[in-house]
């Protein structure tokens, strides 16, 4: 009988021992990640919220009938899947649309979870408009409120930006991609207040990343090649209202094969870090399209560098990556 209780003890020791071997001390850029249950993440074009003592990851997932999901984590390495947070039965109106670009904040005075993205019905991205949605619980599904033209003006890639003093902005290109907006949100974050500006007209920019370090707020963009890579570049600020400095190159000449979608600050007990979050579409299989997690560097106030790195290390409690 102790013959049998042993094996049975030793056998449960080494699963443990096995889920533990499991975890991930290094995450490989240009890779599909996958979550503890060894399913690959579904969440591009997103942004990340840390909410407690768990960051959030949430973004596209194209599986059939799901629009967006959401992961959470503790260190940024190890991600739990949480659930679906739209999908095709979340609203009558998401029925044969498409969603791209999903990013969420919070708002305090509400204390309701708001998520804007770029809206489409059908597929030749004709639509052009940005949609809202919101919920209590990060973690559950969210309300879908409404899809609209902002001002009347196209919205098609966007990022979102909630500010020191609880505004908030959404960038997004418009006029087929030639002007990249910026708008003031409303208190409660659920519609346009002001349209603020028309950044680089005719630039040609989209999937806009927007982070404040220090005086100054940088804002990453890429080209509009379709799923094709293209150079990177950014632009700096005093205030996000401008004037915007112009564009300057980041990376190389293909943001390492990537294309931003975020960029999160890291903030330790011993520094802070800020890191670039990019997509490595792969615009035939969806599924396998990876991600790069990369730290950004700045030389001086204003000048921002991105270095490729096979893979990066981070440690949430002292804010390195390396």
């Amino acid at each position: 009988m102790m013959k049998y209780i042993c094996l049975i003890f030793c056998f449960f020791a080494l699963g443990y021992m096995s889920v533990e071997a499991q975890a991930k001390t290094a995450l490989i850029n240009g890779t599909s990640f996958t979550d503890n249950e060894g399913k690959v993440i579904n969440a591009h074009g997103g942004g990340f919220l840390k909410v407690g003592n768990y960051y959030y990851w949430i973004g596209e997932n194209r599986k059939q009938g799901v629009f967006v999901s959401c992961y959470r984590s503790k260190d940024l390495m190890n991600w739990e899947f949480r659930g679906d947070l739209l999908t095709r039965q979340s609203h009558p109106e998401l029925d044969s649309a498409n969603i791209e670009r999903p990013k969420v904040i919070y708002n305090l005075k509400t204390k309701q979870f708001v998520m804007w993205m770029h809206y489409e019905y059908g597929r030749d991205y004709s639509y052009a408009r940005a949609a809202i949605a919101t919920s209590s619980d990060i973690e559950k599904p969210f309300t879908f409120v409404k899809s609209f033209r902002p001002f009347g003006n196209m919205s098609r890639d966007c990022t979102l930006y909630k500010d020191q003093d609880g505004s908030a902005y959404f960038f997004s290109s418009a006029r087929e991609n030639y002007d990249m907006m910026l708008y003031k949100l409303t208190d409660d974050y659920t519609d346009v207040k002001k349209q603020i500006a028309t950044l680089w007209p005719g630039g040609h920019r989209e999937a806009p990343a927007l982070v404040k370090r220090g005086k100054y707020y940088f804002l990453m963009t890429s080209g509009c090649t379709g799923w094709a890579p293209n150079q990177a570049m950014y632009a700096f600020s005093k205030s996000i209202s401008g004037p915007w400095s112009e564009l300057k190159n980041i990376a190389n000449s293909t943001a390492f094969d990537s294309q931003s979608t975020f960029i999160l600050p890291l903030v330790g007990n011993k520094t802070t870090s800020y890191l670039y979050v990019g997509d490595r579409w792969d615009g035939k299989q969806y599924f396998k399209s990876g991600y790069i997690f990369l730290p950004l560097t700045f030389e001086n106030d204003s000048t921002m560098t991105l270095n490729w790195r096979d893979k990066i290390s981070i440690d949430v409690k002292t804010g390195k990556a390396k």
